[in-house]
Parts: C-alpha cells; sequence; structure tokens
C-alpha cells in the first residue's frame, strides 16, 4: 500500500507540475485561477459584477485567446467595439460563467500538454475541445482528456516510457475515446517489447503475470492464457502448495510471496 501510495502521489506530482507550466494565460483563465476559490454565491457575483462594470466603461481591455466559447469572452471582444450585451448575474448564471472560463483553460492546458509533447495534432484532439456542445458533454471532454494525461503521465513516472511509446499509445486513447463514453476502468492494450519493461519488472514486485499465446489460424486456432498470481484464481481453491511458485526461487534474498499458477486453453470444437 505504501508502494502504491508513492507511486499515486508522484504522478499527481508530475500532473501539477505539467499545469503550472503554461504562461500564455489570458485574461479570462487568469480570471479563473483568482476566482475558483471564491467562497460565496455573492462572492461570486461582486467579483464579475467588477469585472463587467470595468469592462463597459473602458477601464480595461483585455486580452483573450482566439476561438472563446465563453459568455465572457464574447463581452470583452464586444467591450472592444465598445457595446456589450446586458447580463444579470442571477440564478445559476455567475456559476455557469464561472464554469465556462475554468473548462476553456483546462481544455487549453491538455491541448498544450499533447501537442507539447509531441503525442497529438490540434484536429485530432478538435472533438474534445468543441464549445457547440453543451456544458455537461464538456464537462464530460475534459474528463477524457484528463483520463488520458493520467495514463500517459504514469506511463512516462512509473514505467519510464519514452516518445516512441507513449505516441501510440496516445492515439489509442484518442481513438477509445472519441467513439466511447469515459470509462475509467476501460484496459487499453498495447503490446510493448520485454526490453521495454524489463527494468520496472525487476524492480516491482507485480501481483499478477499474464501472457496470452495464439497459435494456428481460422477452425484450427488454440488460445492459451498463463497466469502468476498472488491471488488465487476461484475463491474456493484451497490454500496448500499445490500449484504454487514461490518467489525465492527467482528473487533470492528476497522476503519469500507465494504465486498461483493458472493455466486455460481455449479452441473451437465442431459437433455434427
Amino acid at each position: 500500500m505504501e508502494k502504491i501510495k508513492c507511486d499515486t502521489e508522484a504522478v499527481d506530482s508530475s500532473i501539477k507540475s505539467i499545469f503550472s507550466e503554461r504562461g500564455d494565460l489570458d485574461f479570462a483563465e487568469q480570471l479563473w485561477c483568482k476566482m475558483k476559490c471564491v467562497s460565496s454565491y455573492q462572492e461570486l457575483i461582486a467579483c464579475f459584477t467588477l469585472v463587467l462594470e470595468s469592462l463597459e466603461c473602458g477601464e480595461i481591455q483585455p486580452w483573450i485567446h482566439h476561438g472563446s466559447g465563453s459568455l465572457l469572452s464574447k463581452l470583452i471582444q464586444q467591450s472592444y467595439h465598445g457595446k456589450m450585451e446586458a447580463v444579470s448575474l442571477t440564478g445559476i448564471t455567475p456559476v455557469q460563467m464561472l464554469l465556462e472560463i475554468g473548462l476553456d483553460k483546462m481544455k487549453k492546458d491538455y491541448v498544450s500538454f499533447f501537442i507539447g509533447q509531441e503525442l497529438a495534432t490540434l484536429t485530432s484532439l478538435d472533438c474534445f475541445i468543441s464549445t457547440s456542445v453543451d456544458l455537461q458533454e464538456q464537462v464530460h471532454c475534459v474528463q477524457k482528456l484528463h483520463h488520458m494525461l493520467e495514463i500517459m503521465v504514469s506511463c512516462t513516472v512509473l514505467l519510464q516510457f519514452k516518445h516512441e511509446s507513449l505516441f501510440p499509445w496516445t492515439q489509442i486513447c484518442i481513438k477509445y475515446y472519441r467513439e466511447n463514453p469515459l470509462d475509467e476502468k476501460h484496459v487499453f492494450q498495447l503490446p510493448v517489447s520485454s526490453a521495454l519493461v524489463k527494468t520496472f519488472c525487476q524492480d516491482s514486485h507485480l501481483e499478477v503475470w499474464k501472457v496470452d499465446i495464439s497459435s494456428g489460424h481460422g477452425p484450427k486456432e488454440v488460445k492459451t492464457t498463463w497466469q502468476v498470481s498472488t491471488n488465487p484464481p476461484v475463491e474456493h481453491m484451497m490454500s496448500n502448495s499445490t500449484g504454487l511458485l514461490s518467489d525465492s526461487t527467482v528473487n533470492a534474498g528476497i522476503e519469500e510471496k507465494m504465486y498461483f499458477i493458472t493455466v486455460v486453453k481455449c479452441s473451437q470444437v465442431h459437433f455434427r
């Protein structure tokens, strides 16, 4: 558990450092950084009232990124021409305005990471940053981007993967999430060479080792799965030494750990 905690902290720390690197924040993004910590609805209204009044009388003419779809960004663009539509800061409007500028900033953060690391293009990420869908769908898109980021950072920090391995991982994740809803339990699969994970396997005490082998084609295909795990394959399996592999036979001097060996073979059978 302590190892898992340390790994989680390492990944979280890396993600936080990624989001602290951007230096091109526009006015709306900087405003989000200040207002995300507001403590009450009244404080939220007061902040937006001050901003809108300053825009309306020309006290400020802030710069914003092109393509932002938030109401505040539209009002800022209108202020350049000296005419702003009236906005009533009542009901859920202030909350919605805050959510919009927050989503805009987070989407730019994720895009900056993936493009900056040369893991994706703006075109491949366009469906995740669209402002033509409703706010709920935009939230889901940001959640997908965050899940993909967690996968990439985990592979970098924990497995020491380089760009040549991270790039195909990213493409697989993007393809899946362009077509499917958010699923943090989905298992993404990518073949990797044994040399790539050799160091990780040597230094870690994995809970499950699994190998899938296929031979033959069509009706003669046979699939065999070998699995070595610290937990029994079925709950009612007796806790004796039958079918067990001792970790001490592989890593001498390390605290002994017993593994269950499971073999499953599957082939097509034709009945007449």
